[in-house]
């Protein structure tokens, strides 16, 4: 996993995925974008990224969707830094980014 994270630090910095704030390289955190739920599959690099201790804490084990939905900035956020993600979850963030708003 921490191959993983520098893997990431390297690429895009100490950038959250969900709300592109810049945070000191120590404090940023690895997250699985779809939650983990104790299965090994989810620890491949096309289901991580890094994440301010605000949205990682915040995300939990909230269903993807259900997250990106609460703040469609943070679809638009992932679709932006998530050019390695899984096609599944580059859809689903494009799905919440594109959603009409409740009325």
């Amino acid at each position: 996993m921490q191959s993983h994270r520098q893997w990431l630090l390297e690429r895009h910095g100490s950038i959250c995925a969900y709300c592109g704030t810049e945070t000191a390289p120590e404090a940023i955190t690895l997250d699985h974008v779809r939650p983990r739920k104790g299965k090994e599959a989810y620890d491949r690099a096309d289901n991580l990224v890094l994440a301010c201790r605000d949205c990682n804490a915040q995300k939990a084990d909230t269903p993807l969707l259900a997250f990106l939905l609460a703040r469609r900035s943070r679809a638009v956020f992932l679709l932006h830094y998530g050019d390695h993600l899984s096609e599944p979850l580059k859809q689903l963030a494009k799905q919440a980014s594109e959603r009409p708003l409740a009325e």
